[in-house]
Order: structure tokens, then sequence, then C-alpha cells
């Protein structure tokens, strides 16, 4: 079972009922016990809050950002909006697709700014 932070029981009262509940109970459970996830934590400067991260050490790290939109909610998309119709009318949001990418440029950013050391990828030779 994945780590979720903040603990699930924490965070329930912010998700939304639906989808990012229901995503992250599935996260938790279905992925193996290497995995870390965290929801809507601040990333950088521009506290960018992104739905998921999740990261695993080997695999590297996917950022989610989860709509509980139907098919013919959209009424338009393209690479940095989306028209969705709400019940007051057609409403003009940014593409998620759009979102998880600046999401994930901003992660990139930090982890190039961390001046922790780094595992060496280099063999060590026993006795040297």
């Amino acid at each position: 079972m994945a780590t979720l932070i903040p603990a699930l029981n924490s965070c329930k009262p912010r998700m939304t009922s639906g989808e990012r509940r229901r995503l992250a109970e599935r996260l938790e459970s279905k992925l193996e016990d290497d995995y870390l996830l965290w929801y809507e934590v601040a990333v950088g400067p521009k506290n960018l809050h992104p739905d998921f991260i999740v990261f695993h050490p080997r695999r590297g790290i996917l950022i989610l950002e989860v709509k509980d939109w139907r098919l013919e909610t959209i009424q338009s998309i393209n690479r940095t909006t989306a028209t969705i119709f709400t019940p007051s009318g057609a409403k003009a949001v940014a593409n998620p697709l759009e979102q998880a990418r600046q999401y994930a440029h901003e992660v990139v950013s930090l982890l190039q700014k961390d001046s922790s050391p780094k595992p060496s990828t280099r063999k060590r030779i026993v006795g040297s």
C-alpha cells in the first residue's frame, strides 16, 4: 500500500466526494509500498497545488490533475483552456493537461535547484 501525505483521513474533508476521494483511495490501496503520494501539496515559489504527485524511487514522478467532468460537459478544449458547461452556463477554465504540465515544470525546476548529494551511479570497487 502506498503512503499518502497527508494521511487520507486528514485530507478527506478537503477532497471532492467524487473523483479525488475515490482516486486517492485507489492510489493508496493499489500502488505498492514504495510509492509516495502527495495530495494538494504546495510546490515552488508560485505555491502551485497539483491534486496529486505520485513518486516512485525508480519509476519517477507523475503529476495528476483530477477533474470531475463528463464528456458531455466539455464544450471545447485547446492547449491552454477548456470551455465546460456548468449550471450557470459556459465557463472557460484551465486545460488540466496544461495545468499538470506547469506543475511538472515547477517540480523539475525545484529538483534541479536541490543541492543535496545525489546517489552515485558508478559502481565502487571493494577495497579501493
